[in-house]
């Protein structure tokens, strides 16, 4: 109960903020004057697609707030001053600012959007009806506070953040060891890493004479589980996951409407709520869906402003905002740049400058440099490894990019040469011609074809880049992508949204060319290349920002098609319970069951303050998977020991330092590690930990629970 209240508080607290800046930048949606994108017709049926003003106003307005306070909540925590507090001035600030411009201006109200009132009625009565079964679906959250994992990593750092006020960590712990004990009680990185040691899995120590400790990731998700954190605990952080997921499939369902009308977006709704991927990472505690949401954000608000919806300020900022965070959000996002740079480009172009442009460049162009800085500032291992991926990709396929920076540096040229001739060209040729856009109905479904039927019985792909990647240690099953996210889009999904896909590309309007771009491009990433963590459902999350929205979106456009005919009905039928059966097992399952208490009924055998000791040679042992949330969540001082040969006589001597100093210390695993020192551990207790979740396959679509217990021994050292 606590825990939804907390994020029912930042929601409302968000949308408030968000509707006073919204009324301050000039009000409601309003209809569209000329611009960019004017024709507001639906493009399956051909007739107005009236606006659901009252809905979009106010996500618009919970967007915009979202978007806000998570900017000064990630700043906040960059320079250390992060607390609810602080925040809460923060938004106290933005709100009484917004309330002054509103008194201060006369023309903060526009004429609302031309509603039909039936469609009005049908529009709440279904999101009421979708609304219970998305919350059910989407706020069971995984139990996930195990290190070890990405998602353990994002968890236990918001706790930290939550509890220090700030991202990076200063370890006096750590700096105190001497230079003798970093092998022993620190995890060693190979070669080339970018920081010589981990403290537990994805907390990099990049000075351990210092204590410094850099946490892996971009930050914006983990500084807003901490907000939650601070407001309701573990289990509030938890469910942010869930709000971002309820969210991001309303900025689709907005998307979809925007160019395909209600019957599409309502079956893009149902599509994507109903996806076993969008469910499971609803639950899973990384940063998949927040990139969902802002992503989908941006490209629906970007759509109004450059449709020249009111306030066209209020669509820019909106939109550059929401494009911005997503580069704050994940660090594989910098591909997205290319639409505001195309964006850019045809607007100069056809010299067509749409109003509150500066609104949209400016807070984009500063949130893409805040990205780069928050990188090299608060996550420099990760961001110099992951450049360092980037660069050893273009090592490999420099001649195909040198090809397309060629062709795209003769098009600019000859562009500048002859502005205005080369633009009336375009117009007849491209937006209005077929052989291009038959040419690229032919790619799409011919490079499906192959993926689907041909690419799969060529075997492992073979390159210098793939065995590089991971050290030869990852297997390279990238000829099955196709097929494996069939599994979950199911098979009829697939060629749905090939079919979608096509007819968007045969029937082009300004209106789809954006999404039809983003979701293309990163659909085709993934789809060539996903060589990741080897478990299944984990290298699936690479898909959720973008591919499984767009290819969603596809296909219910495809249906759409057909209009209110009887054969939509059976399609949609067919493709939707396809997509539920595809589901089954993920909407069932629910990992770690319990784990929240488990964890802390056993740091209660600690005393306060205490130094945790395991001893586990496994590579991801006990000291990763259990230590992390002691370490973490409770403030005891983990090392895993990992080979029982490191155990010296300096880290007895570190031993008896440590209890000379008045800290308990506690010995977990075999004794036998500490040789003739074990005699000063006497048994405490012996605890068992259980786990229950999804099988960790890669060769077939989970579907087993696996039932695990950790049996600890605990020992503590004795008087003498």
């Amino acid at each position: 109960m606590v825990a939804g209240l907390s994020v029912l508080v930042i929601v409302v607290a968000n949308f408030s903020l968000g509707w006073l800046v919204w009324r301050a930048l000039g009000g409601r949606p309003a209809v569209a004057t000329s611009s960019l994108i004017t024709d507001h017709s639906s493009p399956v049926s051909g007739r107005p697609t009236p606006t659901h003003a009252g809905l979009e106003t106010a996500f618009a307005s919970l967007a915009l707030g979202t978007t806000v306070m998570g900017w000064l909540a990630l700043g906040l925590a960059e320079v250390g001053w992060f607390s609810a507090g602080r925040l809460a001035v923060g938004w106290a600030v933005g709100c009484v600012l917004a309330a002054i411009r509103i008194g201060a201006s006369s023309k903060w109200r526009v004429a609302s959007e031309i509603q039909n009132p039936k469609s009005k009625i049908q529009n709440s009565r279904l999101l009421l009806l979708w609304l219970p079964a998305a919350l059910w679906l989407f706020f069971r959250p995984h139990e996930f506070i195990l290190g070890g994992a990405d998602a353990g990593v994002y968890v236990n750092l918001a706790a930290n953040i939550a509890r220090t006020g700030s991202i990076l960590i200063e370890d006096g712990e750590v700096a105190g060891l001497g230079t003798g004990l970093y092998s022993t009680l620190l995890r060693p990185l190979p070669e080339g890493e970018a920081a010589p040691y981990f403290l537990l899995p994805g907390f990099y120590v990049v000075e351990a004479a210092t204590g410094q400790v850099t946490p892996q990731f971009y930050h914006l998700h983990p500084v807003w589980q901490a907000v939650a954190y601070g407001l309701g605990g573990v289990r509030a952080a938890l469910l942010m996951t869930g709000l971002w997921a309820l969210l991001g499939c309303l900025a689709v369902y907005l998307a979809a409407r925007q160019i395909g009308g209600r019957l599409v977006a309502t079956l893009a709704l149902a599509g994507l709520t109903l996806n076993g991927l969008q469910v499971w990472f609803a639950r899973y505690p990384t940063a998949e869906t927040l990139t969902q949401f802002l992503l989908w954000t941006g490209l629906w608000s970007l759509g109004a402003w450059l449709g020249g919806r009111r306030p066209g300020r209020g669509w820019a900022l909106l939109a550059g905002l929401a494009l911005g965070e997503v580069l704050l959000a994940r660090i594989d996002m910098y591909f997205l740049l290319g639409l505001p740079v195309a964006l850019f480009l045809w607007m100069w172009w056809r010299g067509e400058w749409t109003a509150g442009a500066g609104w949209f460049f400016v807070p984009l162009i500063f949130l893409t440099t805040h990205s780069f800085v928050h990188g090299w500032g608060w996550s420099r291992p990760y961001f110099v490894n992951t450049f360092g991926y980037g660069l050893g990709l273009l090592g490999v396929y420099w001649p195909w990019l040198a090809g397309l920076a060629l062709a795209g540096g003769l098009l600019l040229v000859w562009a500048a040469a002859d502005a205005q001739r080369i633009s009336g060209w375009a117009g007849r040729k491209l937006l209005n011609g077929r052989v291009i856009w038959l040419a690229a109905v032919a790619l799409v479904v011919g490079w499906t074809a192959y993926g689907w039927f041909i690419r799969p019985q060529l075997g492992p792909p073979h390159s210098g880049f793939a065995d590089w990647y991971g050290g030869g240690t990852i297997p390279n099953l990238d000829h099955e992508n196709l097929i494996r996210l069939g599994w979950y889009l199911s098979p009829v999904g697939v060629w749905l949204a090939v079919g979608g896909v096509a007819w968007l590309l045969w029937r082009p309007r300004r209106q789809t060319v954006i999404i039809l771009g983003v979701g293309l491009f990163f659909s085709w990433l993934y789809l060539w290349r996903i060589q990741n963590n080897p478990h299944q459902i984990y290298t699936m999350r690479r898909y959720v920002p973008v591919a499984l929205p767009f290819l969603t979106i596809a296909a219910a456009y495809f249906v759409g098609r057909f209009g209110k005919s009887p054969y939509n009905w059976m399609l949609a039928a067919v493709w939707l319970a396809g997509v539920a059966w595809s589901a089954r097992g993920f909407v069932s399952q629910v990992d770690s069951p319990g784990m929240i208490q488990q964890i802390d009924k056993l740091q209660r055998q600690f005393a306060p303050g205490s130094i945790l000791l395991f001893a586990d040679s496994a590579p991801v042992g006990l000291g990763d998977l259990i230590g992390t949330p002691l370490h973490f969540l409770y403030g005891f001082t983990v090392y895993s020991v990992r080979d029982p040969g490191a155990v010296s006589p300096l880290l007895v001597e570190q031993i008896g330092e440590w209890r000379a100093g008045g800290r308990a210390v506690y010995w977990i695993g075999d004794v036998r590690w500490l040789g003739e020192a074990a005699g000063g551990f006497g048994p405490l207790a012996t605890v068992a930990v259980t786990n229950r979740a999804l099988e960790n396959s890669y060769e077939r679509k989970p579907q087993r629970v696996i039932e695990t217990e950790w049996v600890l021994e605990i020992r503590t050292a004795e008087d003498e």
